[in-house]
């Protein structure tokens, strides 16, 4: 087995957590798509929980393995499905956000190098209150059992 593979399959098992004075969000089902090849964009998703008795607004991401990331969402209109970037997704007081194919997701352009299956990606997620959560997340062709 790969390192890469066992460090994707451990990313996915632990639930990783913002931490500042306490936890704030906890992040889990953390898995990058695969790009078809001759294409270099990919897509984040995830579930973020937000654990405070505040609402919490996720207001950006990076990646060190990527030129540009960005937080996006599906939308459908007459039919038809479109992305737009938001500026922020907001995590209800106890609440949870997911991203997931369809909806919300994390726009990942300008690799540093091909991603394939079983590679891993840093990102780090920026909240209104100041807090940030790095976490790694796995490269797959389909997404995580729940």
């Amino acid at each position: 087995m790969r390192h890469s593979s066992l460090f994707a399959a451990l990313a996915l098992l632990l639930p990783v957590l913002a931490l500042g004075d306490g936890p704030t969000v906890r992040a889990s089902h953390v898995w990058i798509r695969e790009a078809p090849p001759g294409i270099s964009v990919l897509a984040g998703y995830f579930t973020l929980e937000n654990l405070t008795g505040a609402a919490l607004d996720l207001t950006g991401v990076s990646s060190p393995d990527f030129g540009s990331a960005m937080l996006h969402e599906t939308v459908e209109k007459d039919r038809t499905g479109s992305m737009r970037e938001v500026t922020k997704v907001t995590l209800p007081a106890h609440g949870r956000a997911e991203f997931k194919p369809g909806g919300y997701h994390v726009m990942l352009m300008e690799p540093r190098k091909n991603m394939f299956a079983g590679d891993l990606v840093t990102l780090v997620f920026s909240f209104s209150d100041g807090s940030q959560l790095s976490l790694i997340a796995p490269v797959r062709r389909e997404p995580p059992a729940n």
